[in-house]
């Protein structure tokens, strides 16, 4: 059997060094390598069980998710694991469908300190759930408490919707959105949108479809709501509105197959926006034009947060990380 010594003289390191890179500590990335390389080479394969004896934890981390189905949340995950990985920690994935019993549950499993810390999506009235002594980072949401929030430049994304479609001709703007009205960062999309839209002198108009508005597991109420909203607003033979920015890629995609549905040409009649960045089986094509935001970093920052939180060392309260727009091919 492969010990720690054997890898720290394999590496040519300290026993120390070693056991620095499996936790996670600080080494120099010359050392940090050698190490890496040897556990590999070795197989060396770390006594969890032994470990969390020895310090008290469980080497593990829950991300609670609103929606696996929900493409945006799985790759969130995806890259999650992978930099918890890197850092000798397991994931406990929880699907908590938005209800509020099964996310206080997690939260309970969290204090009794069945995991390390929770990263967590949430959209719920959850407050009085949350100790401020379980180790939490929240992607978007804002907390009374003292949560540190991950999050991307949602006001921006608003912004450079707006300014895409102004600068290619759009002049009656709508800014559609669903989903939960709690205190967040998303919030911010049609904000910066209407700022923008105003500063230029150019007329825009929010429809909220509200948080019922269930796309991920394809209601057939979906279809019907956007079918019944373009039809009202092309009563006069043409769209009401020549840009529509909207709060997710999904709602985007799926307002985009109604309006080609009922024969409404897309970009040249109306543009279309998205937010998330979402690609088809991540090839690398937009599901729509949209304002991408950088998953994978805010999976690392979310990750990198929590494990010092975890440590006891103190954390910013909100870290914003910026965003970008990409060609999707509903956009002139």
């Amino acid at each position: 059997m492969v010990t720690i010594k054997d890898v720290a003289q394999d590496a040519g390191v300290a026993v120390g060094t070693v056991s620095k890179v499996l936790n996670g500590q600080h080494v120099s990335e010359k050392n940090r390598i050698k190490v890496e390389d040897s556990v590999k080479k070795l197989g060396y394969q770390m006594n969890f069980y032994a470990r969390g004896l020895k310090t008290k934890n469980t080497y593990t981390v829950a991300a609670l998710v609103p929606e696996i189905l929900n493409p945006f949340f799985a790759e969130w995950v995806y890259y999650i694991e992978q930099e918890l990985y890197k850092n000798g920690y397991k994931l406990l994935l929880c699907n908590t469908q938005g209800m509020p019993e099964k996310e206080e549950y997690y939260y309970r499993m969290a204090e009794q300190n069945k995991v390390d810390g929770i990263i967590c999506v949430t959209y719920q009235d959850v407050e009085p759930y949350v100790s401020e002594n379980i180790p939490l980072i929240s992607l978007d949401r804002h907390f009374h408490k003292k949560v540190s929030c991950i999050s991307s430049d949602n006001y921006h994304g608003g912004e450079l919707a707006a300014q895409k479609m102004i600068s290619t001709g759009s002049r009656h703007l709508l800014y559609m959105r669903s989903g939960s009205e709690i205190s967040g960062e998303t919030l911010k999309r049609g904000k910066g949108f209407k700022s923008y839209c105003d500063a230029h002198g150019v007329s825009c108009e929010t429809l909220n479809l509200g948080d019922d508005f269930d796309l991920v597991r394809g209601k057939t109420s979906v279809e019907e709501v956007l079918r019944n909203f373009i039809i009202s607003a092309r009563k006069t033979g043409k769209m009401r509105y020549d840009g529509i920015y909207t709060s997710t890629d999904l709602l985007a995609k799926a307002l985009l197959e109604q309006l080609q549905f009922l024969g409404v040409e897309v970009p040249e009649e109306v543009q279309l926006v998205g937010h998330d960045g979402m690609q088809w089986m991540n090839s690398g094509k937009y599901l729509v034009s949209t304002i991408v935001q950088p998953v994978p970093d805010m999976a690392r920052k979310s990750v990198e947060l929590l494990l010092k939180k975890i440590k006891g060392e103190e954390i910013e309260t909100l870290t914003i990380l910026p965003v970008k727009f990409a060609e999707g091919g509903t956009t002139r």
